[in-house]
């Protein structure tokens, strides 16, 4: 018999509800034919049980300055943790994301990434068991793409499992993939019991025994809300609702709630932000207190979707779980109406004499009856009036006692930080400086548009032409000023750290190409590279000048892109930004060293004077690259 023919990720429901019935029935056969030789292992090892309650990850960007201190490479988990309780009743688990949007710029690999945080993967290790004290479960992040890097020594699933067992994680979200192949299985099967497995893309069901998790992405539903495949097969496996760029997630929400899944919380769009509002912090932070307490319903009851309610707009699926042959029902309500639904909800509970509850206020009900918000969710739980389970009746209770949170939605917009140093004005134009006379200048820069944005945040939305050309115009009054020709020098850095007796806070890789603290022999008149935009201002300072802004850098450079081409290296600059979660700088000039083999790098290789690339400043050890120094700006005096 030829197998069954597949259904799409999200299954939509018949716009009649005289065909719900015969829906239902094909949905039935199809589940029972699909797994014809079905194995579920994988649900019924406790070392992945874990995966089957959690429904609510979030997303955490590893230079994000509410989790990571820029200067003093301090980890602030609780802050992550208590913010997450605070607004939307707590996380299950965290995905640490690492490399994308900065990796490329040099030819570190998504693992160095890990490895250079601060403390090394020893202090990723103590982040993950802070996460573990508060129940959270942790993901490291897998770029399949990342080829055109310096190589790992080993596989890329070998690499995985390894770094997981070795920070004491618990998961891999499976960038840009549907499924992870069957050498990622066994690399984390042979490192660690319970490694779990989380694509992005939408799973086939083939890939359901070995991937426990998975994204329910840019899934879209008609007016009633669809089944998921995945879930409808397997009940146990977790899936999580994420449109990213969406300004409401109430929809999501509602599918999520309608099929017993879950929501990823992501904020930080890689640099990006796009902070949830009140309204769906609120109607989260209501589902997940039902998930957590009633999820034997959804994991192992029997679900039939689409059944009758008692209004237009208003849509249920049935889940029945009953302990000893005792009846109970949940109806998981959804009103996909713009307008408040009050009175009459069901119209059977097929339960005589049952006892109703409000899964929302745990208040108990005469009749199916109550109101649910304009685009909003409710439920209600039938226990057979036989039952008289203390612990079930204390669930219930519960639901209307306990924390409601405090929600908060803050609106973050990039902000420019000022320029950190002035020079004392010269009297006269530097030896090798370029001038620039002052005046009003048409300054036209080019970038390529990315999801972490270009000067600010991409766009509501996000980028409508990801990759292409970005044209930006500014009219700027500039000052008299001069730039360097060159860059900074190895043995003009060098000269610096002896004279200033130059001890930065946090020294990791600086300078890392010096041998024995001094440069090689032959490169002392290369341009200085591995330091950080702090280790830069602080030269500029000792010598009494300053970094250019980017559209300093520009302007002085344009007539000469000849400079650029001898041991080329990018060029910090003064234009750096911060939000409060992400810092960075506009790097000018670009490197010889290039990135290949996908367009998910960062800008490399060479670039006219004209170009410009966003740099996510993560912390000092991962800015100093082997591929960034700088040069100096100073400001000329109206007398000299």
């Amino acid at each position: 018999m030829p197998p069954p023919k597949d259904q799409p990720p999200l299954i939509q429901v018949p716009a009649s509800q005289s065909e719900w019935p015969r829906w239902r029935e094909e949905l039935v056969a199809w589940r029972k034919a699909a797994r014809q030789g079905y194995n579920a292992d994988t649900y019924l090892d406790p070392a992945f049980a874990w995966t089957q309650t959690c429904y609510c990850c979030t997303k955490i960007m590893t230079w994000d300055e509410r989790f990571l201190d820029h200067a003093t490479g301090e980890y602030h988990v609780e802050a992550i943790v208590e913010d997450g309780i605070r607004r939307f009743g707590g996380y299950d688990g965290v995905v640490l994301w690492h490399a994308y949007p900065r990796i490329g710029f040099d030819d570190r690999n998504q693992f160095d990434y890990y490895a250079e945080l601060p403390g090394g993967l020893p202090g990723v290790r103590k982040v993950v068991e802070r996460f573990h004290e508060h129940g959270m479960r942790v993901f490291i992040d897998y770029n399949p793409w990342d080829t055109g890097t310096r190589r790992p020594g080993m596989t890329d699933a070998e690499a995985c499992a390894k770094l997981v067992a070795e920070i004491g994680g618990d998961g891999i979200f499976l960038d840009t993939l549907g499924e992870g192949a069957g050498s990622m299985r066994e690399a984390c099967d042979r490192a660690k019991p319970g490694i779990a497995l989380e694509s992005e893309l939408a799973m086939p069901i083939s890939a359901l025994p070995t991937n426990q998790l998975s994204w329910a992405q840019w899934f879209d539903s008609y007016e009633a809300p669809g089944v998921l495949r995945n879930r409808w097969f397997e009940q146990r496996h977790m899936m999580h609702f994420i449109r990213r760029w969406d300004t409401s997630h109430a929809s999501e929400i509602q599918l999520a709630w309608m099929n017993g899944a879950g929501m990823l919380v992501w904020e930080n769009i890689f640099g990006s932000w796009n902070g949830w509002s009140v309204a769906d912090q609120k109607l989260l932070h209501g589902v997940l207190r039902v998930q957590r307490k009633f999820g034997e319903f959804f994991r192992g009851g029997a679900w039939t979707p689409m059944v009758p309610t008692a209004q237009a707009g208003l849509y249920a699926n049935l889940w029945e779980y009953g302990p000893h042959g005792k009846g109970q029902r949940m109806w998981t309500l959804a009103n996909r109406t713009s307008e408040p639904i009050r009175g009459p909800l069901l119209n059977e509970i097929y339960i005589p004499g049952a006892r109703l509850f409000d899964l929302f206020t745990g208040k108990e009900l005469a009749r199916p009856e109550g109101e649910i918000a304009a685009n909003g969710v409710g439920g209600i739980l039938a226990v057979d009036p036989e039952v008289t389970d203390p612990e079930l009746l204390a669930r219930v209770r519960g639901l209307g006692t306990g924390d409601r949170g405090t929600f908060s939605a803050p609106k973050l917009s990039p902000k420019p930080v000022k320029i950190a140093l002035r020079s004392s004005p010269a009297k006269a134009i530097p030896e090798n400086m370029i001038e620039v006379k002052p005046g009003l200048r048409r300054v036209v820069t080019k970038f390529r548009q990315r999801e972490c944005g270009e000067r600010g945040y991409a766009p509501v939305g996000g980028p409508h032409a990801l990759h292409a050309e970005l044209i930006e115009t500014r009219e700027i009054e500039m000052r008299h000023f001069a730039v360097m020709r060159r860059g900074i020098t190895n043995a003009e850095f060098a000269e610096f750290v002896k004279a200033a007796n130059y001890r930065p806070e946090r020294t990791e890789n600086l300078l890392r190409h010096f041998e024995d603290g001094r440069p090689r022999a032959g490169e002392e008149a290369h341009p200085v590279r591995y330091v950080n935009l702090a280790d830069a201002r602080a030269y500029a300072k000792w010598k009494g000048w300053r970094l250019p802004t980017d559209a300093e850098w520009q302007v002085a450079l344009a007539d000469a892109p000849e400079l650029l081409l001898e041991h080329p290296l990018w060029n910090w600059t003064e234009s750096e930004y911060t939000d409060g979660r992400t810092r960075y700088a506009i790097l000018k000039g670009g490197a010889e060293w290039k990135a290949t083999g996908s367009g998910w790098y960062a800008d490399s290789g060479i670039h006219p004077p004209d170009f410009a690339a966003k740099f996510i400043e993560i912390w000092a050890g991962l800015d100093r690259c082997a591929t960034v120094g700088f040069r100096c700006a100073v400001d000329i005096s109206p007398s000299g």
